[in-house]
């Protein structure tokens, strides 16, 4: 059996709906959204989710919410907001959902990429990362904060362009 989470994605900017989608770690270990065909199987409802994912041979162990009007939000206004914990949970699952579809959040790896996204990761302070009495606060260059932008916006473009509604 497979172990898996119901992922949460509130549009509540668009009339209060969240849709919800499956992922799961698969047979090599590798993080995946459930699709068909190439594009992302979202639910109307956790309940229908969950029942199609026990028909997919997922064990769901939780829900997690994703808010992406806060998103929106974040990219639209040009927010100087970096809430680690937040950005990159969507960037690990725009990553996720793009694997999953066979594209690419980010087509080529550079070290301003890497060097965005390990500010991310050492903003988290985990507690096996960070030194007992250290805690880490990225500070975000303008150029670094447009390109964590642009790779959500990339994120939620291929999200909205390889999903299918059930």
């Amino acid at each position: 059996m497979i172990n898996g989470n119901i992922i949460e994605l509130s549009y509540s900017c668009f009339g209060d709906s969240s849709y919800f989608v499956i992922w799961y770690e698969d047979e090599n270990n590798e993080n995946r959204v459930y699709n068909s065909g190439g594009k992302v199987i979202c639910f109307p409802s956790e309940e229908k989710a969950q029942q199609n994912a026990e028909k997919f041979g997922i064990t769901v162990t939780g829900t997690c919410f994703y808010d992406i009007e806060h998103l929106f939000y974040l990219i639209e206004t040009h927010s100087k907001e970096t809430d680690c914990n937040f950005l990159i949970d969507f960037w690990n699952l725009f990553s996720d959902i793009a694997y999953s579809v066979g594209k690419e959040l980010e087509p080529i790896k550079t070290r301003r990429i890497n060097r965005c996204y390990n500010k991310l990761f050492w903003g988290l302070n985990l507690p096996a990362v960070t030194p007992e009495g250290c805690e880490y606060e990225p500070i975000f260059t303008k150029r670094e904060r447009k390109l964590i932008r642009e790779i959500m916006r990339t994120g939620l473009e291929i999200f909205e362009k390889n999903s299918k509604w059930e």
